[in-house]
């Protein structure tokens, strides 16, 4: 429970901004304080692909359609005939972090996209996306369980419920904020 209020408390603080390359290199390592994951699987028959639109529907063991935008990445959208069976797994994470004052840069946002594909003769792989925000603390009330962060675009106050996740931060402090979606993906 006190990773779940530390995520939505911080993790809203913030709204994707600008990315600035090379911000993270320049960061310190940051104290993790709370995080969360949750996965999603999807399996299914390919029931009609269309490579213009880069959608694809699936029908899965249960009879239920789906209906999927195939992102860019997969290159090989054409490989993909009807009746293929395909996987779809799907893990999303977030990470909270402090860094102190003096090791805190700059207030800003990256975004990366990492792609592993796996040889063979139908599309595989995994598409990585990852979003850093990097914000500060403008302002703390311990007493009142209170604390501003000031993130890419925006200025946010926030109640911490469990005011003891509070005792060791400092006004200037930086927070780091990284969330992760990584799609695998396999036709057979």
């Amino acid at each position: 429970m006190q990773a779940k209020i530390l995520v939505h408390t911080f993790a809203a603080a913030f709204v994707i901004g600008t990315a600035i390359p090379g911000i993270a290199s320049a960061q310190q390592e940051e104290m993790p304080i709370a995080g969360g994951g949750m996965s999603s699987e999807l399996s299914g028959k390919v029931m009609v692909v269309n490579t213009e639109t880069r959608l694809m529907t699936l029908k899965d063991a249960e009879g239920n359609y789906h209906v999927l935008h195939v992102p860019p990445e997969v290159t090989r959208l054409d490989k993909i005939k009807i009746g293929d069976e395909v996987n779809i797994t799907e893990f999303t994470s977030v990470l909270i972090g402090l860094v102190p004052k003096e090791d805190a840069g700059p207030i800003a946002a990256e975004m990366t996209t990492e792609i592993d594909r796996t040889p063979g003769k139908k599309p595989g792989g995994t598409i990585t996306e990852t979003l850093t925000l990097f914000g500060e603390i403008v302002s703390l009330n311990k007493s009142a369980g209170k604390i501003t962060i000031k993130g890419p675009n925006e200025t946010r106050t926030f109640d911490v419920e469990d005011r003891s996740l509070l005792e060791d931060v400092k006004v200037g402090d930086g927070v780091v904020a990284r969330f992760q979606n990584e799609i695998v993906g396999e036709v057979k």
